[in-house]
């Protein structure tokens, strides 16, 4: 069972290097390039790891575009559902970031915007992440 928590936020911004600068100086936050092809997203550590939150931030791209929190669910199509049939909409339907999971962003029935998030699940160590190569048998011989 996830417990439902805020795992992530993300920040829009116009300018990310000035917006990181902003952050950085008021808040001793770090920013680093994430490296995702075809996007400028920058990760955002909040302080030490275990004991805080981390956050992204990106390119803001409408101008009504505000903050998220995403929240950990361990069954995000139950929850959207729950989400939906409790007064939210959909902003964003639901969507696969490979390797780590899904996401959905919403509103609640208020406007605010809210992210539910669901971990790709881990594989325990030493485990294959494809089907197991098969060894040729030996023939016995006599």
């Amino acid at each position: 069972m996830v417990v439902r928590t805020i795992v992530h936020f993300e920040i829009p911004a116009d300018d990310i290097r000035r917006l990181a600068g902003f952050y950085r100086k008021v808040f001793g936050w770090k920013f680093a390039r994430a490296g995702i092809p075809g996007l400028d997203y920058w990760r955002i550590t909040t302080g030490p790891p275990g004991r805080s939150v981390g956050g992204g931030m990106f390119r803001r791209s409408s101008p009504n575009e505000r903050p998220r929190n995403f929240v950990c669910v361990d069954r995000i199509d139950r929850t959207i559902a729950a989400f939906l049939a409790a007064g939210g909409t959909e902003v964003t339907g639901k969507m696969e970031v490979p390797g780590m999971g899904y996401s959905f962003i919403g509103e609640d029935p208020e406007g605010n915007v809210i992210a539910l998030w669901e971990p790709t699940p881990a594989r325990p160590p030493g485990r294959s992440t494809g089907r197991a190569a098969r060894r040729p048998r030996r023939r016995a011989t006599r």
